[in-house]
């Protein structure tokens, strides 16, 4: 199916009513909210690196993409929630950053219903006749979809961490800044929603920072910045893609290094070598802590969902 297009572009929840009267169409207001849901999540997310330089004091995947969803969206009866369903698979076909989001992260939600028929899907489609079962099995699959966005913009986070620092000063106006200038650095590559963003966003910044000695922190951006020493890209890759897996199987270190070696069959050495090693770098590098209760490992090395895991990171040419 072809591309919408970009979204008209929407600065306040009135814009959006108005484009939804005009058009008869309540697909916007939504879409608005959906790019508010989340920005403000990513925003978190660099917060968490910018303002915590200590990887273990940071708060990563614990379920944030989900409760900020029902921030917004909670009070949705069961008799309207299919109506939200659709308009999240329909905002996802734009062209747009955030619509680029909800995609990424559906691809796991989808390997999942395939190899285990949990979630929405072709496999699930005679529960249509059984409302009730329905709206639940469509709760639970947005409840997965908003671990698999926390992974996404997770890994987005810690990449954009190592290859564009600017963007992580521990003042948020700072930071703010010098995302308005690596946007205007990249401007040429933006999509039309991308642009009419940063012409109002810079317009406005301009105006609020015009006696301000911030306003530095945008030119300093707009030009070529080093980029930090990233020791294992790939490995990083694979461990916050397999995250949401070992939360809802219940992985153990062990599991989680196994599926990580065969993933990467040519990585050797730290911090694959013990699952204690592991559980120290995903700590103290990735800021991920395991929680619940003590799991079992896999005798074969094969935890469940490890077909996921491979179909998401399939082994790159090269070692990481």
């Amino acid at each position: 199916m072809a591309s919408p297009g970009s979204l008209p572009f929407m600065k306040s929840i009135a814009e959006a009513q108005a484009i939804c009267e005009r058009e008869r169409d309540p697909f916007y207001l939504d879409a608005f909210l959906f790019e508010a849901w989340l920005g403000s999540h990513i925003l978190t997310l660099v917060s968490e690196y910018a303002e915590k330089k200590c990887a273990r004091d940071r708060k990563m995947q614990t379920g944030q993409a989900w409760r900020d969803f029902l921030e917004l969206f909670g009070h949705v009866r069961d008799t309207d929630f299919h109506h939200v369903l659709g308009h999240l698979f329909r905002f996802a076909e734009y062209d747009d950053v955030q619509a680029e989001t909800l995609r990424r992260a559906v691809i796991p939600l989808s390997f999942e219903h395939e190899c285990f028929s949990d979630y929405i899907g072709p496999k699930t489609m005679e529960i249509v006749n059984r409302p009730a079962e329905a709206v639940k099995l469509a709760r639970r699959s947005v409840e997965r979809w908003c671990d698999w966005i926390d992974s996404v913009v997770h890994f987005q986070t810690h990449a954009s961490w190592h290859l564009q620092p600017a963007k992580f000063d521990p003042d948020p106006q700072k930071r703010e800044l010098a995302a308005l200038g690596i946007n205007q650095r990249n401007f040429a590559k933006l999509n039309e929603f991308g642009k009419n963003w940063w012409q109002w966003h810079h317009g406005e910044a301009a105006e609020r920072f015009k006696d301000s000695p911030k306003w530095t922190a945008l030119g300093k951006a707009m030009s070529v910045e080093n980029e930090k020493i990233w020791n294992y890209p790939n490995l990083d890759l694979a461990l916050i893609t397999c995250w949401p897996l070992l939360k809802k199987f219940n992985w153990t270190y062990r599991d989680l290094m196994e599926v990580a070696k065969l993933i990467l069959p040519q990585h050797r050495g730290y911090p694959l070598q013990n699952e204690s090693e592991l559980a120290t770098y995903c700590l103290n590098v990735l800021g991920l802590r395991k929680a619940g209760p003590k799991g079992r490992s896999a005798l074969d090395g094969k935890p469940r969902g490890w077909e996921v895991a491979l179909k998401l990171c399939s082994p790159p040419a090269e070692s990481s």
